[in-house]
């Protein structure tokens, strides 16, 4: 069985100024529900959480004190505390599947149900063998390779600039399609984290997912990188206006989750 550490970073002292949060929802109230919905999304699967707070209020950790998981609360900023995640995962076993989870994700509750199962068949679901020979020297055993997964299908992606050719995989419940990048937001196994861990940790200086997804991820051709897939439809989205996950009846989520705290 697969275990899964899932880390979560959350700060609610501050507003999002650039992406506005959809449904007029306030900071404290968003993070709430994204939590209630990991949680939820969690229960098919053994797993333990374990909470980065930064500058946490006493209504947040009141909060978190209510569930089944570990919370520590500091002084970081976010640069510091990408790494105090990291830093955090590299102490799990190396079989262990890490999620890097930001505060801002709502998920659906089958995630963890549709993510085990593609996980636990990715020898058979990746298995690819390129025709030509040329392309074998550079393409090939996908399902041996590092894996991280990204929760959540920008709907940017689908846009002209962004179209390219990618990897698709059908697995049980979903499709899954290879993408070139991701935010901090994202799972691997500890080993592949160890593996890439001066990378990781040289991405906390400016949050940079850029630096991240390049170092981390193969996309026409991989060279030690890994490969990393997000599911179709997206099982999380990001809750900013303008690039939440499509397809996704995820109004009805947040009224479900807002019930719950009232």
């Amino acid at each position: 069985m697969n275990k899964y550490k899932v880390i979560f970073r959350a700060c609610d002292a501050v507003q999002s100024l650039r992406n506005p949060r959809p449904f007029n929802l306030d900071k404290k109230t968003l993070i709430k529900i994204c939590f209630l919905s990991l949680v939820e999304a969690l229960k098919p699967v053994d797993h333990e959480i374990f909470v980065m707070g930064d500058k946490l209020s006493d209504e947040m950790l009141e909060f978190f004190g209510r569930f089944q998981a570990t919370v520590t609360n500091g002084v970081y900023g976010n640069d510091e505390s990408i790494r105090m995640t990291i830093r955090q995962a590299l102490r799990y076993d190396d079989e262990d599947w890490v999620y890097f989870c930001e505060d801002d994700y709502l998920h659906r509750p089958e995630t963890f149900r549709d993510t085990d199962e593609f996980i636990t068949n990715r020898a058979e679901i990746m298995d690819y063998e390129p025709r030509r020979a040329i392309f074998k020297l550079f393409v090939r055993d996908l399902n041996k390779k590092d894996l991280f997964i990204h929760p959540a299908d920008y709907p940017d992606r689908y846009e002209t600039h962004w179209k390219r050719h990618s990897f698709l995989f059908l697995s049980k419940y979903c499709h899954w399609r290879q993408i070139s990048h991701t935010t901090f937001t994202f799972m691997g196994q500890v080993k592949s984290l160890r593996k890439f861990e001066k990378y990781l940790f040289h991405s906390a200086h400016t949050a940079h997912d850029g630096y991240l997804s390049r170092k981390l991820y193969g996309r026409l051709f991989f060279f030690g990188r890994g490969i990393a897939v997000s599911p179709i439809p997206g099982h999380a989205t990001h809750m900013h206006e303008h690039t939440m996950t499509p397809l996704v009846d995820w109004q009805s989520l947040v009224q479900k989750y807002q019930a719950q705290l009232s």
